[in-house]
């Protein structure tokens, strides 16, 4: 080999080196060229942003069989396993969109087998697999799909390659089902398959441009032609201007004001959904009808209108707080100076069905002396909602729902042997009832028409009577008070506290423990808008035969645990009840 030849080929590695590097939203596996026309010469990309995550190997698409079924990987077991067990319940067990908690939602789980998915970097709209890993990782704030992304990397990419099997298994049914009736040809499967599953090329984004008060004009001249028919003039969306999804549900414009993006608020997330719509929802498509340049500035408007730090606080995301072990008793009240010693978390919350009036967040706190542990809950509320009367009142309250595993599902436990899940549970009727006197009826109604009760003392001296004395209800025989007799906590005017002890194995089997087992006591002060309630327990449980009979059930604390807690709250202002309400991720509470 010559010295002359040698010297050629550094020159070329050299040369090759020097070249840049065109990155592209949305691609994943190999590069893929975008098209000359759509980049100008100058252009560099701004990749959105993604989970941090170690580099792996591409994910490689199911093995198959000669007549195309699939073969289960082990790593598409692995994701098929932790869909049964995390996403089922919402997606449901096919991964259709019906869930057994699908019917609490707007906007509706995804149903993958149709493969209308919103939140994709492609130019057919066709997620990557950095798309479909983006969107488990991160979720999607603005709706109850929560993040994902303290799940291991390997976890996630195997929940990737099951999603996108029973996509691409769906679609083949339909392609060979069109062959039968002879809509296609046998031939024609491969590619119509191809076509309808495999993502495009990615989206280029252009270089994103600085801002300045002219741009901004430009952006808001934008906005006003084709925004503010539907989202506002000034970002708040018009009620008249809600639409309908492909599938029927109600998919109204989102607040701008308020900040929250499901797809995040990056200008280069936002440039691929404008460009081209979101597929399944009314939002169209703008690709054509701007420029680059006031595609941009449109962006940058928006984003001047979203309120400061909306979009990290609707961001759900795990954390961790602790109980210390203090001496002498706990905390006397939900005020008490004590609290002080008890380090705070603030816990994101999102609306099973999405409202922009909803709750936030809450803050919560624990302490434990080494006999009974207390939590504290804070959370803004307008309104104080305590009276639940009327078929139109609604009650705030609160929830703590402890998992029995150290690796609980999604929501509401399971039937598994440690599945379950203890939940205490605060109602601000209840603590008005227990503070002022149960209120019942008679407070709602005053000037009802009142019948005698043969087995009350609260009795008219004779039938010509006619305004007979109204008796408080703790006065009757709870014998003839058909729930109070039948032992139903809630009709029950005699309550010592105003929390109430639950237990669940999954959706659908919430049951109440008895009244003569209930030792969760609670307190609340609602004040200048916003709640304070303390929940205090023994951390074990009374070695009497009544608990016995059912303390396997029941959350018991030992210093040193690590366990998962979640909450819920409900704002009874905006008609929150039963399932509808606004619920947090796992969190982990450590018992010092």
């Amino acid at each position: 080999m010559t010295l002359q030849f040698v010297k050629s080929k550094l020159i070329l590695i050299v040369w090759m080196l020097a070249i840049p590097v065109l990155v592209v939203v949305g691609a994943t596996d190999a590069f893929q060229k975008p098209d000359a026309k759509s980049l100008p010469a100058s252009a560099q990309v701004v990749p959105p942003t993604a989970p941090t995550l170690p580099v792996e190997p591409s994910i490689p698409d199911a093995k198959r069989v000669g007549n195309g079924a699939a073969i289960e990987t082990p790593e598409s077991a692995r994701g098929r396993a932790l869909f049964a067990k995390q996403c089922a319940i919402c997606h449901g067990d096919q991964g259709d969109g019906a869930g057994k908690f699908a019917y609490l939602m707007n906007p509706r789980p995804r149903n993958f087998k149709q493969g209308k998915f919103k939140l994709t970097t492609t130019q057919n709209l066709i997620p990557s697999d950095d798309d479909l890993l983006r969107t488990i990782s991160r979720g999607m704030p603005g709706s109850a799909m929560p993040p994902w992304g303290h799940l291991p990397p390997s976890d996630l990419r195997a929940l990737v390659v099951f999603i996108r099997t029973t996509h691409t298994d769906a679609i083949r049914q339909v392609i060979e089902a069109g062959v039968k009736d002879g809509s296609f040809e046998e031939a024609e499967v491969p590619a119509l398959l191809a076509t309808r599953t495999q993502p495009g090329p990615p989206i280029v984004v252009p270089p994103e441009p600085k801002t300045d008060d002219l741009r901004w004009f430009n952006g808001r001249r934008v906005y006003l032609q084709a925004c503010a028919a539907c989202h506002g003039a000034d970002g708040h969306p018009l009620p008249e201007a809600v639409k309908y999804d492909d599938e029927g549900y109600p998919d109204p414009p989102r607040s701008f004001v308020n900040g929250i993006f499901k797809g995040g608020m990056e200008g280069s997330e936002l440039y691929c959904r404008i460009m081209k719509g979101m597929r399944g929802t009314p939002m169209p498509a703008y690709e054509g009808t701007y420029t680059n340049e006031e595609i941009w500035d449109l962006i940058h408007y928006v984003q001047s209108l979203a309120r400061a730090g909306s979009q990290g606080r609707a961001q759900l995301q795990q954390g961790t707080f602790s109980a210390p072990n203090v001496s002498g008793p706990l905390p006397a009240g939900p005020q008490d100076s004590a609290w002080s010693q008890a380090r705070p978390l603030f816990v994101a919350m999102t609306p099973l069905w999405w409202v922009d009036a909803r709750i936030d967040g809450l803050v919560v706190q624990a302490l434990h002396n080494g006999t009974e542990i207390a939590l504290r809950l804070t959370w803004l509320d307008a309104t104080q909602d305590d009276r639940a009367v009327r078929v139109d009142e609604f009650r705030d309250a609160v929830a703590i729902q402890f998992a029995l595993s150290s690796d609980p599902p999604f929501y509401m436990g399971d039937s598994s042997q440690h599945g379950g899940v203890n939940i205490w549970l605060w109602k601000a009727d209840r603590q008005k009832n227990i503070n002022d006197g149960y209120k019942d009826v008679d407070a709602a109604f005053p000037q009802r028409v009142t019948d005698m009760y043969p087995e009350s003392s609260i009795r008219a001296m004779d039938m010509s009577s006619t305004d007979w004395p109204h008796g408080a209800i703790a006065e009757h025989n709870p014998t003839f008070i058909t729930a109070w007799g039948a032992g139903n906590l809630v009709a029950d005017p005699t309550l010592k506290t105003p929390v109430e002890c639950l237990v669940a194995r999954g959706p659908g089997t919430l049951s109440g423990k008895p009244a003569n087992v209930q030792t969760v006591l609670g307190q609340a002060i609602f004040e200048r808008g916003m709640w304070t309630v303390q929940l205090q327990r023994p951390m074990n449980l009374p070695h009497d035969p009544d608990h016995r009979a059912t303390e396997a059930d029941e959350r018991v604390f030992h210093a040193g645990d690590y366990l998962p807690v979640s909450f819920a709250i409900w704002n009874g202002s905006a008609g929150d009840r039963d399932g509808t309400k606004n619920i947090s991720i796992w969190q982990k509470l450590v018992i010092e």
